[in-house]
């Protein structure tokens, strides 16, 4: 059987498993947690998911095994109003939540909590998922309890925590394009009811999904390539370590992971123009035409730290909690410059953070009436960058600085930024709750700025008062109605040559969540309005001579939107899930921006750029039974995401997409063997073209597909 033929089968096989779930009769009980049987600790006190008056996508330790879910975009895929963009880099995306965009060098729009660290940037979220029991995806501005980082929601990972007995697990996977990940994790009581221990880590390689278009033979002092070879490898090792002590009132968590990666950069190619010289939009998503054509393969280097300390003290009516992270990212990236096949330009990056918060807050305990939390945060952050572009040196080693350069620029970001906050709770009646909550953030930031000879210093602060006001009403048991005024915040900062703006929203919102028949139903739903000042927009400006990165702010927004998640069960086996996302943006005022984007007149009543108007999901998972101590294992997911726009004018634009993914496995108590693919339609799109210049654009990751064995002990 020929290579091509095993791939079709595979692809077929994968789609028939999301059909194999309806066709099939009642058996077993089904892996994945209704909603009603799900506890959410993301604000930060635990409470079931359903009595919850948030819009909260929540992904179970079954459902990420099941789902295959191993980075960012294995549950960003499956959540309404969520998207990410892969960036040229291989440790960087962005992500987009209810219009709400990311901007190059800002802070995300979505808080990232890893075991309650906060952490700082784009840089520091894509991470492997590796060990994971719970991920809960908040939709709306969360910033009274997480302040400037929340503005458009947040994002709550939990790892598994060391167990009171000896267990592991073991697991292995191998994919196309020699793709393969050894992952293992060992937990024991050190000692009896008090010291308990876990370790994990994994390991994975791939030569790359992303192949040249262009012949590196030419040039012989780099990688030597042909059309049609692999330029985007990577690999990447993790070690994570927890030591956790339990006593009668206290409980102190200690923690710590390394990652050391080496990926690739820079495999970005220039959008096809017509005989005019000007952009052909129609074929903006043809990602395989030209596709990468640069004379040499990029190359990415990260090592990222990270650690933290957990303490929590139970006084019986109030508890209190201190939580100390730390974390720190270094990348250095080379690659070419001017994404053709001539040996012109060669740009060398380095994107170095350090990271350290403090938060100490107490919370009341119990099941009063009246339930609140209040705290403070403090954090302290630097941000390092360095850009070099300049004339390939065709002598020297990969990787050596570019000489010639016309472009040489170090950017720092010391950063202090700190906070107070407090939300209370109260049972007016024994159905309707009101929630108050305020918070103020205040961010002060000094850059340095050297620009060849020149060196700019500049400081800023940003703050922010962010309240939050809600009523709840339980209509009857397992129904609930809310309305939410919330408000959002999001630092501003510096880039190359700009100071950009901090970020304001406010956020109205009407919810309801319900449980039908019997708990077999379950129906989420809300609808928002968000006021959006001072939009955050980043632009590259990438032309033969020049190349500028910058921020604009774009003065006024308004977005309004609708959110609808079903998780049904209608048999014991069977769990089948729908979700709906809409987000209308409409720009309502642009000032004088950079002259570099353009004439920006015409703006107003456009879309904003890199918000897809509408998310669709359907998913299904059904467990038939093979013997007493054996299953057979179905999960399909579809997502149609709509097009976005790239630019300001509404004039580049990426199409809808259709992408389905699928798992079958054949479990036992111990071990699982597993099939499994990822984007099997192949669905191609542009996720980043360059607003002006040479019109760059980043690829998506096509199909992927492969087998997988664990076992558990």
């Amino acid at each position: 059987m020929t290579r091509k033929s095993i791939r079709r089968l595979l692809t077929r096989t994968m789609l028939a498993a999301g059909a194999v779930p309806l066709l099939l009769p009642s058996a077993a009980w089904a892996q994945d947690a209704t909603a009603g049987e799900i506890i959410v600790t993301a604000r930060k006190r635990s409470e079931n998911l359903q009595k919850v008056p948030e819009q909260v996508t929540v992904f179970t330790a079954d459902k990420i095994e099941n789902a295959n879910i191993t980075n960012l975009r294995g549950f960003v895929d499956l959540t309404p109003n969520l998207i990410v963009r892969e960036t040229f880099r291989s440790n960087e995306t962005f992500l987009t939540m209810r219009g709400i965009s990311s901007a190059q060098g800002a802070l995300p729009p979505v808080a990232f909590i890893v075991d309650g660290v906060q952490l700082g940037s784009n840089d520091f979220i894509n991470q492997d998922l590796m060990d994971i029991q719970q991920i809960e995806v908040l939709r709306g501005p969360q910033g009274t309890l997480y302040g400037q980082g929340a503005i458009a929601g947040a994002i709550v990972v939990t790892t598994k925590a060391p167990g009171d007995e000896l267990e592991g697990m073991i697991k292995g996977t191998y994919g196309n394009a020699n793709s393969y990940r050894i992952a293992g994790a060992v937990s024991a009581p050190l000692v009896k009811d008090a010291l308990y221990a876990r370790v994990s880590g994994f390991y994975r390689h791939t030569d790359g999904l992303i192949r040249s278009a262009a012949d590196g033979r030419a040039v012989p002092a780099y990688q030597v390539y042909k059309p049609g070879d692999r330029i985007n490898p990577d690999k990447q090792a993790n070690v994570r370590g927890q030591l956790e002590y339990r006593g009668d009132a206290l409980k102190v968590s200690l923690r710590g992971s390394y990652t050391d990666g080496d990926g690739s950069c820079c495999f970005l190619d220039i959008v096809p123009l017509n005989a005019a010289g000007q952009i052909n939009a129609s074929l903006i998503d043809d990602v395989k035409n030209p596709g990468f054509r640069g004379d040499l393969v990029g190359t990415e280097k990260t090592i990222f730290r990270d650690g933290s300390l957990k303490i929590d003290y139970d006084f019986g009516p109030v508890s209190l909690a201190s939580i100390t992270g730390y974390a720190e990212v270094r990348q250095h990236d080379f690659g070419d410059g001017d994404y053709t096949p001539a040996a012109v330009v060669a740009q060398d990056l380095r994107f170095d953070s350090d990271v350290f918060n403090q938060e100490i807050r107490l919370t009341s305990n119990g099941k009063a009436p009246f339930q609140w939390i209040a705290g403070g945060f403090y954090q302290d952050r630097q941000d390092r960058q360095r850009l070099i572009v300049g004339a390939e040196n065709v002598t020297r080693p990969q990787g050596g600085v570019p000489s010639g350069s016309v472009l040489n620029q170090n950017n720092v970001t010391n950063r202090h930024a700190w906070a107070l906050f407090g939300q209370a709770t109260y049972d007016l009646t024994e159905k309707l709750t009101a929630l108050v909550g305020l918070r103020y953030d205040e961010d002060r930031q000094n850059n340095q700025n050297t620009l060849a000879t020149v060196n700019t210093l500049a400081k800023a602060k940003f703050h922010s008062l962010q309240p939050k006001a809600q009523l709840s009403y339980k209509w009857a048991d397992g129904f609930m109605t809310y309305a939410t005024y919330s408000t959002g915040f999001r630092s501003g900062g510096f880039t190359q040559t700009t100071q950009f703006k901090n970020e304001t929203s406010r956020n109205y919102e009407l919810g309801f969540k319900g449980s039908f028949l019997d708990n077999m139903l379950f129906v989420n739903a809300s609808a928002f309005y968000i006021d959006y000042r001072n939009q955050q927009l980043s632009f590259v400006i990438a032309t033969p001579t020049a190349f500028r990165r910058g921020a604009v702010n774009i003065p006024k927004t308004n977005i309004n939107g609708f959110e609808l998640e079903v998780q049904a069960r209608p048999t014991r086996q069977l769990s089948i899930t729908a979700a709906l996302g809409l987000s209308d943006t409409d720009v309502r005022e642009v000032a004088a921006l950079d002259p570099a984007l353009g004439d920006v007149s015409g703006a107003v009543g456009n879309h904003s750029p890199l918000v897809s108007n509408f998310t669709f999901n359907l998913g299904a998972n059904y467990t038939a039974p093979i013997s007493d101590d054996m299953d057979l294992v179905f999960n399909g997911d579809f997502r149609r995401q709509g097009g976005f726009y790239f630019d300001l004018q509404n004039t580049l634009k990426t199409r809808t997409g259709d992408y389905v993914n699928g798992r079958i496995a054949l479990r036992t108590a111990n071990w699982t063997l597993a099939l499994w693919g990822k984007n099997l339609t192949d669905t191609r799109r542009a996720t980043r073209v360059s607003e002006t210049g040479n019109r760059l654009r980043t690829p998506n990751s096509p199909r992927s597909y492969g087998v997988e064995a664990s076992y558990n002990f």
